[in-house]
């Protein structure tokens, strides 16, 4: 009986470290290169709407959002600062996608109405934006998004926020396929293959 335990606990260990190996595999080989590759689609698929200059740090980047955050400067020298985010939608049931351009709280509005036209490349939405009271917040098919909604400061009625919202299922060919990849993976596992690699990275780095 106590030769049957031992030769169960080996197969039990056995099969653990099969799976932790599997699972490292499939996290470097498959979940990293795909998830990394949606950020980039996505970004190259939002200079439809907003123009994210060169040179500016890195985003950051996590599994439910992805930022960018510089400063932007006008004719009058006059600097603001402005944050980018998008929603990037691993999950397979996550079927909206959502990029927001905004001021960091307790910035001058005004200023942040001077530099849209220079942030922002999509006709519909710097338009409705400068000029909410004639906003047109429907979908745009050529810029791909399904709507737009404006956060507004009441008082000067100047836009502080710009939200565009993406149906998954009317993105581009090559971002459908690379989704694809990733809607074998139950919710929970796939967070888990995602935050794998940043863990074995940390542990061989420490």
């Amino acid at each position: 009986m106590k030769k049957i335990t031992i030769i169960f606990l080996l197969l039990v260990i056995i099969f653990l470290i099969v799976l932790a190996v599997a699972a490292v595999i499939a996290s470097f080989v498959i979940v990293k290169p795909t998830t990394e590759a949606i950020n980039q689609k996505l970004t190259e698929h939002f200079s439809k709407i907003v123009r994210i200059p060169k040179g500016i740090l890195p985003p950051n980047i996590d599994f439910n959002q992805t930022s960018y955050l510089w400063e932007m400067e006008t004719t009058e020298k006059e600097v603001i600062g402005v944050k980018f985010t998008y929603t990037p939608a691993f999950l397979k049931d996550q079927n909206v996608i959502v990029a927001t351009l905004e001021m960091p709280e307790g910035s001058d509005a005004s200023i942040f109405d001077k530099v849209l036209p220079a942030i922002i490349t999509d006709k519909q939405s710097v338009n409705s934006a400068l000029d909410v009271k004639k906003a047109n917040l429907s979908a745009n098919q050529e810029s791909g998004y399904s709507k737009i909604m404006l956060s507004v400061k009441e008082d000067t009625q100047q836009t502080v926020k710009i939200t565009w919202q993406y149906d998954k299922v009317n993105l581009t060919e090559d971002l459908t396929q690379e989704y694809t990849k990733l809607a074998a993976y139950p919710s929970f596992i796939l967070k888990i293959l995602y935050s794998l690699p940043h863990l074995v990275i940390g542990l061989l780095g420490g």
